[in-house]
């Protein structure tokens, strides 16, 4: 993911995969899952729902997992995260 992630401007060298705990859950005002398996997991540790910051990525569908898969994937699943981030942005007016 690294390497296709480069040519649109993000370096991922410092990024670590980190397992999450209710801690880690606490903390965050908002946590987005990338896929409904993992939003039901995160859901049942938290006991938290959408309306408490808990919800899926895209909002009505996966950002499908890459690994194993050839480099196409890995440029399509970042044009899909990249396409929905501003749902999850601010924009300065607001």
């Amino acid at each position: 993911m690294a390497e296709a992630a480069a040519p649109y401007g993000y370096d991922l060298s410092s990024h670590r995969a980190r397992q999450i705990d209710r801690d880690l859950m606490n903390w965050a005002d908002t946590i987005l899952a990338m896929d409904a398996s993992n939003l039901t997991a995160l859901a049942e540790l938290s006991d938290r729902d959408a309306s408490s910051g808990l919800a899926l990525y895209l909002g009505d569908r996966d950002v499908p997992d890459p690994y194993g898969l050839p480099g196409a994937a890995f440029t399509d699943c970042i044009e899909m995260i990249v396409a929905g981030a501003a749902r999850h942005l601010q924009r300065p007016d607001d």
